[in-house]
């Protein structure tokens, strides 16, 4: 109908152009031949691999996954990281990717073609060694177990060897007051034997060894705590848990337990026994440093070194500084009664310790009924009672959209003069409990001055600074 392309590129008189357009066309066709031929021979050979998915392949296809797990467990076993994603949780990453593949994923396909094989002898091989590989990764699943008790053991070495490390400073801090304490109360004691120290100097080496006894009870305390706690902490583990050791024995013969899996797979638990053995010599290492050096701290001999502390024990460590208190109060007490034997002087200063023990838990009795709390709490009260400014703005702000003639608003208007003037009857109720307080307080006031008054004459009858707080 119309002229063709060539006749109008001859009618514009220009024949090369026809020839050149007519090979470039050419070129173009024979490269998209070429691209659907590859195209084609590509996806011929991508259905023929497909195809060619066989019993074999998928063993051996699942043996190197296997083959890559066993591989990473081995790895994993020999970290001395401590926290749980690197290394139970990288377990379970294990497990579940290399070794649970099969079991929970690969099985289909290999049933399915299992089914499909003709060849007896071909089946009957894949076929136990499915059950092989089920066995032997089910048994894999004691690894976690180890993995769980490694991490239990990196941590409890890092704990050891770092206490290992810093128990010198631990034990200077303890020796620091007993070591500056400790002669100074033998001379205290040469000083009075001596009998030449005045009233005033035996008040003040009294005050000394107040200070001194305070000192040892904190350290008592303190070096009690420390043996406490380190003896929970690192509880002596002499040889390896019994599960544990079960279970490194089993890997030894896993390979001929196993003798349908891959040799070189199966063969691997049982190179992973000296690692986890090896995790225990580090552990029982890092045991054996800490007891030798935690050992006179936790035998109770670091003060031992220090006479006055050498008969006491840790619980005891404030009984010389109490026995020198006393003998300093009854010197004290020998200066101010004269006419008094020693032996009545030592009773009337026990009966003043108990007195004074009896005198402190009156005075904080008292105390603690008019605590700082308790006052505060009542200012709380004061400040929300009858719903305070928060109920004052709500009327005020009730009242701006209520007609002035209404009766809601003088309902309002009465209730806001009731808050204003602190007279609704709930406020009343709050005014009362902080009257009743004040009259407490000053109640209380007067009950430890009396307590205080008998103390102070009591004391000072035995030649003592008086102090209910000092004894």
């Amino acid at each position: 109908m119309g002229a063709s392309f060539e006749a109008i590129l001859e009618g514009a008189g220009d024949k090369r152009a026809v020839l050149t357009v007519k090979e470039r066309l050419l070129k173009m066709a024979a490269v998209f031949i070429l691209v659907l031929t590859l195209a084609a021979s590509w996806l011929q050979q991508a259905g023929a691999q497909e195809k060619e998915r066989t019993l074999d392949s998928i063993i051996t296809y699942e043996n190197s996954l296997i083959k890559a797990g066993v591989g990473m467990t081995g790895e994993l076993l020999k970290t001395t990281k401590t926290e749980k994603s690197a290394t139970e949780d990288a377990w379970n990453e294990i497990y579940k990717v290399y070794f649970a593949s099969f079991a929970t994923i690969g099985h289909f396909e290999f049933d399915s073609l299992l089914k499909k094989e003709r060849n007896e002898s071909v089946a009957a091989r894949a076929a136990e060694w499915a059950e092989a590989v089920k066995l032997f990764t089910s048994e894999l699943q004691s690894a976690g177990e180890v993995v769980t008790w490694q991490r239990g053991l990196n941590r409890e070495i890092d704990s050891l060897e770092f206490d290992t490390k810093h128990v010198g400073e631990r034990v200077s801090a303890y020796l620091r007051a007993p070591s500056r304490d400790g002669p100074r109360a033998e001379g205290i004691m040469g000083e009075l034997k001596s009998g030449k120290l005045t009233t005033s100097a035996l008040q003040e080496r009294l005050d000394d060894v107040r200070s001194m006894k305070s000192a040892a009870e904190n350290i008592s305390a303190a070096v009690i705590r420390a043996v406490d706690e380190t003896g929970r902490s690192y509880s002596l583990k002499k040889e390896m848990p019994r599960p544990i050791a079960k279970i490194l024995e089993s890997w030894t013969d896993m390979a001929d337990r196993h003798p349908g899996v891959d040799p070189e797979i199966a063969g691997a638990p049982a190179e992973w026994v000296p690692i986890a053995k090896k995790r225990w010599e580090n552990y029982s290492k890092a045991r054996e440093e800490f007891n030798k050096a935690f050992g006179p701290l936790l035998e109770e001999k670091i003060f031992k070194d220090i006479p006055i502390y050498r008969d006491y024990g840790y619980e005891d460590l404030a009984k010389p500084f109490r026995k020198l208190e006393l003998d300093l109060k009854v010197a004290l007490a020998a200066s101010a009664q004269k006419d008094k034997s020693e032996a009545e002087l030592r009773r009337a200063i026990a009966r003043d310790e108990e007195l004074t023990l009896k005198e402190q838990q009156q005075v904080w009795t008292l105390w603690g009924s008019v605590s700082p709390d308790k006052k505060r709490s009542l200012q709380y009260e004061y400040s929300v009672a009858g719903g305070g400014s928060v109920r004052i703005r709500e009327i005020q702000l009730a009242l701006i959209k209520l007609p002035e003639e209404s009766g809601e608003y003088k309902k309002l208007k009465e209730e806001a003069v009731l808050l204003s003037e602190f007279r609704r009857p709930d406020q009343l109720a709050v005014v009362k409990k902080i009257r009743e307080f004040e009259d407490l307080e000053k109640k209380v006031e007067e009950e430890v001055r009396k307590i205080v008054a008998v103390h102070e004459k009591r004391r000072r009858s035995l030649g003592m600074e008086p102090g209910i707080f000092s004894r």
